[in-house]
């Protein structure tokens, strides 16, 4: 719940939403199957307001930033949409495979990469042999 300082400025409890891992889970679960009943793909978005949070808390949870004790069930959830990204019928479809390779590339979903750049430095070194001229180049 939000306090009032004096200054008029909103400042927000440090209080976690979820008390338990268990009690996200089970909320996650809920989300989960509405999503399956209804038919909807699982977004991040989506379990965001099901759970009535921003996506930045829940990127916070999914890095230990904060409610530390969240963490692991908020990853298992995220694997749970990475699953479903990947094995999805509907992402084969023309117009989602363009989004279903952005979502893998996420780190969150995976962090895929399609190729690997690799760094490479080049030097050549080119020597005239004595019976070259330069206008042989040009």
């Amino acid at each position: 719940m939000a306090k009032k300082p004096e200054n008029g400025k909103q400042r927000h409890s440090t209080a976690a939403k979820f008390k338990t891992a268990e009690e996200l889970q089970e909320r996650l679960e809920r989300y989960f199957s509405q999503c399956d009943e209804e038919g909807k793909l699982y977004t991040e978005a989506g379990m965001a307001v099901f759970l009535g949070t921003a996506v930045s808390t829940l990127d916070d949870w999914w890095r230990g930033r904060r409610s530390e004790h969240l963490q692991e069930t908020i990853r298992m959830a995220y694997t749970r949409i990475a699953e479903q990204i990947a094995s999805d019928p509907r992402y084969s479809d023309r117009q989602m495979v363009s989004y279903r390779i952005f979502l893998l590339k996420q780190e969150k979903f995976g962090g895929y990469q399609d190729k690997i750049e690799a760094k490479s430095d080049l030097n050549v070194n080119v020597k005239m042999g004595k019976n070259m001229e330069e206008s042989d180049f040009a």
